[in-house]
């Protein structure tokens, strides 16, 4: 492959926030799981560690590899690491201006989940390829072999709600991830890099403070230059109360202010101390764009259809609402991350984002007939098909986070009953639906909100529940729920228990509905919705459940789904546990907020574990929510119409600069 050169990075350009090339994913459908080994045996922690900053070319880690039958993965976050170039077979002393107090060695045994997972997801989804999401993937595995002009498409599901990176709410990162970039940005092999950043940050002495170096040469698409000015600008935004915001106050949720430092340095504050990893996941979030100060003020509200940012593309001003919205080749890129192929300038002239519906079959058939380039399509029966086609390449990724799961509203009648909440995920037969769902294949189904190979994932929680409808039913009958003469349960005071399920497409919708009501008798509705409405109704916590998925290295992904500040919001946060009721705000003396605000804010990497192992376990006590299955999501493309590499990161953002057209 052809690799555009660029100056060498130094250590401390990337940042390791979790366990690289993690096992296992998170989708969007009930589909086979996937991914990549990467594996580590041996862990050496420093109790003290006084680091100092030093010069490195090489990056030198020690790797043993075993494999051994049991189930966790193992990982060391470090706030630095610093080494001179050496060759390391063993553990040994390594000469470099590190005081180390005292080291102690502690061996630790890993599962190769992943190796098994991608074996399983072969077997049962031959045609597909399986990669873990930290890869940069050949469309059609052909070679770099880039063609400018032209026009490439990708897709999005549902209108954009607006591209003002303070206020989009929806799915509006996936159209606007082409015009906007990030201060950070998560590359090969799950580390972080600085993207419109020169470097990574460096925390205060207290650790409530960090300083980011910015680029020097980075421009607007209307020709005003990115500083210290404008990234204070947008931050302010990000953080203002008094503004409506979007899906940024979850990024944002865990900073206190910011400010300049000169002209290319900012600090952020932080009400509590912040481990890197846990500083850098908020800001390499997808909302947290940078877009020109002086449109956003010039255009008002109308700059969120009129958007300025830094990307690879810039707007067209074509918006056809619920068809299409199309960008322009931006000439003056040149400051793409370094982990890719590419990044300077894009090859096509246009990228046109088709706005599709929910419908998968729909959605494939539009692909099929070329109308766009690459869909993302968890229809098992459709991507499937597609994959039998040889002229289509299906790329599935996997990622590790939390699996698809099913929230429980735990405020809103039935579900305020804990015992209810149990029966649900006694009596729900997870394997059937799923594997129905999935045209007959067998997924791999869990019992834990995190999937395998995410750091903090409680082997306890996994075991608190199985499939046993005989006790869910005990459930039931001792909580006062009795049977009437249609089969369905009442509450005493004559109450029909019911449950709402929006149906937006989900595969496992009408499933889901046909075994609670035969297994347990409760009746779920199902009404037909569309993404939107169903957004903004969920956020206000009027549905019971719904069906959702997210990707992350570490257990910290249940702080934007489970803290009480993310309720009430444009968050996707359903589950309404320990809610008092103030949107967007926590609520006092929570438990859940403690371990996760503990856990974020622990420099030590074996108790941020223990917290995230706590808190999953506390949540699973309180049946917060039904896990299903441990996924891979299938990208549609057609080598024929598009070429280059697909690589997504942890948010599943494409990264559009790296597409090429290949029609003639």
């Amino acid at each position: 492959m052809h690799m555009i050169k660029t100056p060498s990075v130094s250590r401390r350009a990337v940042i390791r926030t979790g366990l690289a090339g993690l096992a296992g994913g998170v989708g969007a459908a009930a589909l086979a799981a996937c991914g990549e080994t990467q594996v580590v045996t041996k862990e050496v922690p420093v109790e003290t560690t006084v680091i100092k900053e030093v010069p490195v070319e090489k990056i030198v880690r020690e790797t043993e590899v075993k494999e051994v039958p049991v189930e966790k993965i193992v990982t060391q976050q470090v706030e630095k690491v610093v080494t001179r170039t050496v060759e390391v077979k063993q553990v040994v002393e390594v000469p470099v201006e590190v005081e180390v107090e005292k080291v102690v060695e502690v061996e630790k045994i890993v599962e190769k989940v992943v190796e098994k997972i991608v074996q399983q997801a072969a077997e049962r989804a031959p045609g597909i390829d399986i990669y873990n999401l930290d890869e940069s993937v050949p469309i059609g595995a052909k070679p770099w072999d880039p063609k400018p002009g032209g026009e490439v498409s990708y897709m999005t599901f549902g209108n954009p709600t607006g591209f003002d990176p303070a206020t989009w709410g929806g799915r509006s990162a996936e159209p606007a991830a082409v015009m906007y970039d990030l201060l950070y940005t998560y590359g090969s092999g799950n580390l972080i890099y600085p993207h419109l950043a020169s470097d990574l940050p460096e925390p205060a002495d207290d650790k409530l403070s960090w300083v980011i170096p910015l680029r020097n040469d980075v421009v607007f698409h209307d020709g005003e230059p990115f500083n210290a000015d404008a990234a204070v600008f947008n931050f302010q935004r990000f953080l203002d109360p008094d503004l409506a915001r979007g899906h940024v106050i979850r990024d944002v949720a865990s900073m206190g202010s910011v400010e300049k430092v000169d002209d290319f340095k900012i600090r952020i504050h932080t009400p509590q101390p912040q481990s890197p990893p846990s500083f850098l996941h908020s800001i390499a979030h997808q909302h947290t764009g940078m877009a020109s100060p002086k449109a956003v003020t010039d255009r008002g509200e109308a700059f969120s259809r009129d958007p300025v940012g830094t990307g690879p593309f810039k707007w067209s001003g074509v918006w056809e609402d619920d068809v299409k919205v199309v960008f322009d080749r931006n000439e003056d890129y040149n400051w793409g991350p370094s982990f890719l192929a590419h990044q300077g300038a894009p090859y096509p002239d246009r990228l046109r984002i088709q706005i599709l519906g929910y419908n998968m079959t729909d959605n494939a058939a539009a692909f099929e007939a070329g109308e766009v380039d690459i869909c993302l399509n968890w229809s098992f029966a459709d991507y499937k098909r597609v994959s039998e086609n040889a002229k289509y390449h299906v790329i599935g990724y996997a990622a590790p986070g939390m699996g698809q799961y099913m929230p429980l509203h735990t405020q809103l009648w039935p579900l305020d009953d804990l015992n209810v909440r149990k029966a649900l995920l006694f009596g729900v037969d997870r394997r059937t639906v799923t594997v129905r769902a999935n045209g007959g294949t067998a997924p791999l189904n869990i019992s834990n909100l995190l999937v395998p190979g995410t750091i903090g994932r409680s082997a306890e929680a996994g075991e608190l529940y199985t499939y046993d409808v005989g006790k869910a039913n005990q459930i039931l009958d001792e909580g006062g729920y009795a049977k009437g003469e249609d089969g369905y349960r009442y509450a005493s005071d004559g109450r029909r228990l019911e449950i709402s399920y929006p149906d937006r497409g989900d595969p496992v919708v009408e499933l889901f509905k046909l075994d609670v009501e035969k297994n347990l008798g409760i009746f779920v509705d199902i009404p037909k919705m569309d993404g939107a409405t169903h957004r903004e109704g969920a956020s206000k916590g009027l549905y019971h459940t719904t069906w959702i998925g997210v990707a992350a290295p570490s257990g910290d992904v249940m702080y934007d789904r489970f803290h009480t500040a993310s309720y009430g919001g444009a968050n996707r946060s359903y589950s309404f546990f320990e809610y008092d009721g103030v949107p967007e705000s926590a609520t006092p003396n929570a438990k859940i907020d403690g371990l996760l605000e503990a856990a974020r804010a622990s420099f030590d990497a074996e108790e941020a574990k223990a917290l995230w192992e706590e808190a999953e376990l506390y949540l699973m006590e309180n049946a917060v929510a039904i896990p299903l299955v441990h996924d891979y999501l299938p990208w549609l493309t057609n080598p024929d119409r598009i070429g280059g590499e697909l690589f997504l990161g942890i948010d599943y953002l494409p990264f559009f600069g790296q597409f090429y057209s290949t029609q003639e």
